[in-house]
């Protein structure tokens, strides 16, 4: 046997009051009267023996000395060695992700059915099982740990909302093992509407979700004019689903539609859209998704600042510049989409760092690590690029290997002639883009967190391709995709919920609750704000942006199977506890007892 909270034990020393008292009691004294007429006739009604009283004063210190020993060993709560199929402690893990907001036909959230099925295992645990209790969202949080407290649990629990943020369960059941692992015969409760990895699950799904949301979105400036923008929207439908589903995208700017678009998707299907718009930029652009019988919300809806970027900086270092390549960066500088900086080999390295560095026929000697690079005619190797001038080799068509790569947006790959100048040899992570026979002569990827553009064709001398809006529109992709991460294009990134923003002032926000938009503030601590909204931001220092949920995980709800349908229509399963359970319980009555025994005796018995 051992005790659950052995700190109440040294309250036995209080047993030597009632001794102390009982040894040191009043004596008898010898009173003189004027008759013992009245004593005589008490003594022959109660007469007792001396042996007898004796007991009887042994008896009332017993019952004094049990009932304060039955209560201290209450309060320590006595527990004895666990059964096999005995659980000492409970790691509750619940799931606050954004899917867990997804409604049923009656109102109800997923994470209030969660609640719901905890709270009546709580209750059905032994009091002094040691429950702790996680949530997680992206981020885990230990909310209770190893405490008896289950009214404690139980407030915690009910204060727990969902969040509009992807969820990682990893960190949590991490956390969730080691807590376990401090107590013997412990267990691992999961509720979640997805079936974790590791743990007892408590399933909550929706046993028909239907959902469509989006799952992508992108924008930015039309490279080649002026006020145009262009979104890459992406809408999905849940594997769930049970049929086709129609939807209807909504884009409006500045309270006007833009564009109205109708998609029939099938269950698990996915469609992308490029969407041009018209707009001035700063100004409020919003979707709206909506399908009959979506469960969903938080999916359904984002809002967007028309971006207010600065132009590219670009230093541009060519030993023989081709006059195709400054034609379309011409085209970029008129419609005030770059600034650039030429000069020759010898200017090299510049005293300003720019955004993109663009090399033509020529590569420094020392490779510069700090700044993407559009490499194009190498004739040279430097750094992680491979290549060396060769005899002009005409190819009639290119095969495009990644047709949905971004330096490809909205470039035809079709009816293309090159002229490959140039062999190139590269890094396994520099992925080919286009392919001409079977040499590559546009590549794109990173090297070492460092994005690079490759091309190994000369626009001069391949028929008609200086003539097609290709060659300009590549530049612009490649210019724009390498300085995804400036400063100067801040604003067309779209921020993911969970994510933290650095800001000291108020932060305003256009946001989506599910339903509608509405505006909201939020203070941020210390520099930081966790971002646990939807919808378009901006703060007093001109900074502005959007937060969007965009997550293929958790807009594919998962619907409940049979078998954890079957389990959720079973009793809560029973949670056996050692053969010392009930003790404290017994104990606290054995003591009332106790006391009304005492009092019968003393008061109806006249046992003194």
């Amino acid at each position: 046997m051992r005790f659950l909270t052995p700190s109440y034990l040294h309250l036995l020393w209080l047993a030597l009051i009632p001794l102390v008292l009982w040894l040191f009691r009043r004596q008898a004294r010898r009173v003189p009267v004027s008759t013992l007429l009245f004593f005589k006739s008490l003594a022959r009604e109660h007469q007792e023996s001396a042996w007898l009283r004796r007991i009887k004063k042994w008896f009332s210190l017993l019952l004094t000395l049990l009932v304060l020993f039955f209560a201290i060993l209450a309060l320590a709560r006595p527990s004895g060695n666990l059964s096999a199929d005995a659980v000492s402690a409970v790691v509750l893990v619940v799931d606050c992700s954004a899917s867990m907001a997804a409604r049923d036909v009656g109102g109800r959230t997923r994470l209030d059915e969660a609640k719901e099925r905890v709270k009546q295992r709580i209750r059905a645990l032994p009091d002094q099982t040691v429950v702790s209790l996680i949530a997680f969202d992206a981020r885990s949080r230990v909310l209770l740990s190893r405490s008896r407290n289950h009214r404690e649990c139980l407030r915690l629990l009910e204060e727990l909302t969902p969040m509009p943020i992807e969820g990682k369960p990893e960190a949590a059941l991490t956390v969730a093992q080691r807590l376990a692992d401090l107590e013997s015969h412990s267990r691992i409760w999961v509720a979640s509407d997805e079936q974790p990895p590791a743990g007892d699950w408590i399933p909550v799904a929706l046993k028909e979700p239907l959902n469509v949301g989006l799952t992508g979105f992108q924008i930015r400036h039309s490279p080649l004019a002026r006020d145009r923008y262009e979104a890459f929207v992406k809408v999905s439908a849940a594997a769930s689903n049970r049929n086709k589903t129609t939807a209807t995208l909504e884009v409006s700017i500045a309270g006007r539609i833009a564009q109205l678009r109708e998609l029939d998707l099938a269950p698990g299907e996915s469609s992308a859209l490029i969407l041009p718009l018209e707009g001035v930029r700063g100004q409020r652009m919003e979707i709206r998704l909506k399908a009959a019988g979506d469960c969903f919300g938080w999916d359904n809806g984002l809002a967007a600042p028309l971006p207010k970027t600065k132009p590219l900086s670009v230093a541009y270092f060519a030993e023989k510049p081709d006059p195709f390549t400054e034609l379309a960066l011409s085209a970029l500088i008129e419609n005030g989409r770059i600034e650039m900086r030429k000069g020759d080999p010898k200017a090299w390295p510049p005293k300003e760092q720019p955004d993109v560095y663009v090399f033509e026929h020529w590569l420094p000697k020392e490779w510069p690590t700090d700044r993407p690079v559009i490499s194009l005619t190498p004739q040279s190797s430097s750094g992680p690029l491979q290549a060396r001038a060769i005899k002009s080799v005409p190819y009639d068509s290119v095969r495009s290997v990644q047709p949905d790569h971004p330096l490809l947006f909205r470039a035809s790959s079709s009816r293309i002639a090159v002229t490959q100048s140039t062999l190139l040899t590269l890094p396994a992570s520099i992925e080919p883009l286009w392919i001409a026979g079977n040499e590559t002569v546009l590549a794109a990827g990173e090297y070492s967190g460092q994005r690079l553009v490759v091309t190994a064709f000369s626009p001069a001398q391949s028929e008609q391709l200086a003539l097609l809006p290709s060659f300009p529109l590549i530049l612009g992709n490649a210019l724009y995709w390498c300085a995804e991460n400036s400063e100067a294009l801040t604003d067309t990134r779209t921020l993911h919920t969970g994510e933290m923003l650095h800001t000291d002032s108020l932060v305003q926000w256009h946001a989506w609750n599910g339903d509608s938009f509405s505006e909201v503030s939020d203070d941020p601590a210390h520099g930081l704000l966790a971002l646990n909204r939807i919808g378009s931001w901006e703060t007093g220092t001109d900074r502005s942006g959007a937060c969007a949920l965009i997550s293929a995980a958790e807009t594919n709800l998962p619907a409940l199977a049979a078998d954890a349908a079957h389990s959720i229509q079973s009793a809560t399963p029973v949670i056996t506890a050692s053969a010392f359970s009930t003790w404290p319980k017994r104990l606290i009555w054995l003591a009332l007892a106790l006391l009304l025994a005492e009092s019968f005796l003393f008061h109806r018995k006249a046992v003194y």
